[in-house]
């Protein structure tokens, strides 16, 4: 337990990030998120991929493109040593990013993202996000969210 200074307890927990594909790519590609991230929020988080992510990944490991290919294989690789997997049970047929959106707001999760209209809708739906800005830099649009 930790103290709030006033004497009063209060359970501490380890913040979450739910990462989707982009940044994870973006892992594969050099750039050391979670030591950035961990700088960044002063703390080790706990990182979570989604089962929409990992197949999104695993799509992306038979692309045409062996680059992409390539670049899909060590993003998976670099998650299963570094992520907690949640086998997520979700409608095929939903987009991805709804999908990450909808994790977000059941588990009260901060969500790790690139992408531009995922960022967009995460910020209409009030839900802290962390990404990436240019030089490598993390930003946090964290707010009110309680680091404990």
């Amino acid at each position: 337990m930790a103290f709030n200074g006033m004497g009063n307890r209060r359970r501490s927990r380890r913040i979450r990030i739910v990462l989707d594909s982009n940044m994870l790519l973006a892992v594969a590609e050099g750039i050391n998120v979670f030591d950035r991230i961990e700088e960044k929020l002063l703390t080790k988080p706990d990182y979570i991929v989604i089962q929409p992510v990992l197949d999104e990944l695993e799509k992306l490991t038979r692309s045409q493109s062996p680059k992409t290919a390539k670049k899909a294989r060590l993003a998976l690789e670099i998650a299963e040593k570094y992520c907690v997997f949640d086998k997520y049970n979700y409608d095929k047929k939903k987009d991805v990013d709804d999908l990450i959106i909808e994790y977000a707001e059941k588990n009260n999760v901060v969500v790790a993202t690139n992408d531009r209209e995922l960022k967009k809708k995460l910020r209409k739906k009030g839900i802290p996000q962390i990404y990436l800005r240019e030089h490598g830099l993390i930003e946090t649009d964290l707010g009110e969210y309680i680091i404990i």
